[in-house]
């Protein structure tokens, strides 16, 4: 009876050890780890919202005896990994649900029988670059998972996401932001001159910016001291565009031939055989259309037969996002 007393004594105490510490431990587990990065939000961003760029940097990426595929979109909302372990028969899944371009992403994590968590990471911009902040949320059923959450998950979780984020930051500090843009089908077609009110500007790079932005301020002020409606959208035509300097006239088309005035001059336009493409984005990546256009030009061996132009499409005063401005490029051939 002694023996058998001491037995349930033990087992007793080995209940309240394990059942009466999980008590007091949280209902919820939550943890959250922050680093500076010294890269932008928006040069970090593609390295977090697409999924198959986390085996660059997230240490759980990284695991070797794991197995990863990926569903849905390539990046963003519904962009979804999927994993599995090569020594037994488990795995898990990671789902973007959420995202705020540049500055937020969530992510709905499935553990299988360990159950789910929402993890989320959270970009601000700050002086030194981007403050990255990133955490990991989930329901501790009581009490096993409390005692494997406090003593395993959560360990192990600050020390990845800790590691993760200097991954992140070595990956990103010098990387360059890539722009977005889009090169449309390259045709060939015949289009008709027009006549157009133009000012020649020679300038640089750094330059060009403010001094399309006076001329055609000068051009609107001109045409509309004269009662003229523009007849379609700005246009630039390339003169030169090798060296340093820039030389190009940017215009309005107009109806009819019109006199000019001072550096304002009339010209009618070219008319014939061109190669054509739409390219969208910002005005900085259109050299990257110019480049496929061009390459086109030498595959088809066709000659040049007039000086380039652009047609800016979109407004920028009317869409702030760089990334949709439409401009259609223009290469004169024979």
């Amino acid at each position: 009876m002694k023996a058998l007393k001491i037995v349930i004594i033990i087992l007793v105490v080995l209940i309240a050890i394990i059942l009466i510490p999980p008590l007091f431990m949280p209902s919820q587990m939550f943890i959250e780890r922050s680093a500076v990065l010294k890269a932008q939000p928006e040069v970090i961003w593609d390295q977090v919202n697409c999924l198959k760029n986390w085996e660059k940097w997230d240490v759980w990426h990284q695991d070797t005896n794991l197995v990863g595929s990926y569903e849905g979109h390539e990046c963003g909302e519904g962009a979804k990994n999927i994993w599995n372990y090569k020594d037994r028969e488990e795995g898990g899944s990671q789902t973007i649900v959420e995202v705020r371009k540049y500055e937020y992403i969530k992510t709905l994590l499935d553990f299988q029988e360990m159950g789910t968590a929402d993890a989320e990471m959270m970009l601000e911009k700050v002086e030194e670059g981007t403050k990255v902040t990133w955490n990991l949320r989930s329901d501790s059923p009581y009490p096993l998972m409390r005692w494997v959450h406090t003593l395993m998950v959560v360990p192990n979780v600050k020390k990845s996401y800790d590691e993760g984020l200097v991954n992140l930051n070595e990956l990103t500090k010098d990387m360059k932001l890539e722009p977005k843009y889009e090169t449309g089908e390259i045709t060939e077609k015949e289009v008709t001159s027009f006549n157009a009110l133009v000012i020649r500007t020679k300038c640089t790079m750094e330059e060009m910016g403010d001094k399309m932005g006076q001329v055609m301020g000068a051009l609107m002020a001109y045409s509309g001291k004269l009662g003229i409606q523009m007849t379609g959208p700005p246009f630039s035509i390339w003169y030169e565009w090798e060296s340093d300097v820039f030389e190009f006239d940017s215009g309005i088309p107009v109806p009819g031939k019109i006199i000019g005035k001072g550096e304002i001059k009339s010209i009618e336009t070219y008319g014939g055989k061109v190669l054509h493409v739409t390219h969208t984005g910002s005005y900085e990546s259109t050299h990257y259309s110019w480049e496929a256009l061009n390459e086109h030009q030498e595959k088809n061996n066709l000659e040049t037969n007039g000086d380039p132009w652009e047609v800016y499409i979109t407004n920028p005063m009317a869409e702030p996002d760089q990334t949709k401005w439409v401009t259609e490029l223009y290469l004169p051939v024979k």
